[in-house]
């Protein structure tokens, strides 16, 4: 039998295809497929994606599902059960279970923020912000307008960072070498004073983008800092995939004083870490 795993993220939707067969012994389950997609007809992709994979309807035991699209779809899906599993938990169980660690703060940015502390027996939302990816294209498709439509078209947040790699965000933010001779206190030459602020100097659109993606991840990373306690933070979600991300939010955790970590599969954390609620909270039940 197969069980689909579902996150209907508010921009993203993300899948896996879970291989579960029983004996009288064990439960062996295996990884049979994973992708993301975007989906604006729920039967339609359930039909495309047991098609690709050559599995029968009638083979499909449960759907798993969480994020915010998940609140719309029934309890069931031609006659499949689908469990429906609370977004915080699937966040949190998703960045400890593939961090390996008892205890985390779990940072998910996607669209907008998530910040979630467990310990696998509490499940804690400490936080959010609006700023996210989500925040990154909109910013990205603004700043982009007048260069023409064929631009405009790309604007996902990947080619947004690819774009923010080429620029130099201190031509768009005022920096503290800007203002003050030196460092104040902590604050070294290169801290952001005010984003955006440096409106005497000449910057071009990656320029801009750094900047944009910049602010992001600086306020996201000041908030996980107010309000984290000192157990390790994880960052999952798409966005923090990407190895210059990690790289920015690093080197904004040494200023900080935050303590930070990424995980392999961090795309699919929050459909893995439903999968994982859903044995260790729900199933047993059944």
């Amino acid at each position: 039998m197969y069980t689909l795993a579902l996150d209907f993220g508010s921009t993203n939707f993300k899948y896996l295809i879970l291989k579960v067969s029983e004996n009288e012994k064990e439960t062996n389950i295996e990884v049979f497929g994973k992708g993301r997609d975007v989906v604006t007809d729920f039967a339609l992709f359930i039909s495309n994606i047991l098609k690709q994979y050559s599995i029968e309807e009638k083979d499909v035991d449960k759907i798993i599902a969480t994020g915010t699209g998940s609140s719309y779809l029934e309890n069931n899906f031609h006659n499949i059960e689908i469990v429906k599993v609370d977004e915080f938990n699937a966040i949190a169980y998703g960045g400890l279970i593939l961090s390996r660690l008892e205890k985390a703060n779990v940072v998910s940015i996607g669209t907008g923020t998530t910040i979630v502390y467990s310990d696998l027996k509490i499940v804690k939302r400490i936080g959010g912000t609006g700023l996210g990816g989500g925040t990154l294209v909109g910013l990205g498709s603004a700043i982009l307008s007048d260069i023409g439509n064929k631009e405009r078209e790309i604007t996902n947040f990947k080619t947004l960072i690819d774009m923010a790699k080429l620029g130099d965000k201190s031509n768009v933010d005022l920096m503290i070498g800007d203002i003050n001779k030196g460092s104040i206190g902590n604050m070294t030459s290169d801290i952001t004073a005010a984003n955006f602020a440096a409106t005497n100097k000449k910057a071009n659109k990656y320029d801009h983008i750094s900047a944009a993606l910049n602010m992001i991840l600086e306020n996201i990373s000041l908030l996980v800092k107010a309000v984290c306690n000192d157990e390790p933070v994880v960052y999952i979600g798409t966005m923090v995939s990407d190895e210059y991300v990690r790289e920015c939010l690093y080197n904004i955790a040494d200023y900080t004083g935050s303590k930070i970590m990424f995980v392999d599969d961090s795309e699919y954390a929050i459909v893995i870490g439903a999968w994982e609620y859903y044995l260790l909270n729900i199933r047993k039940n059944y």
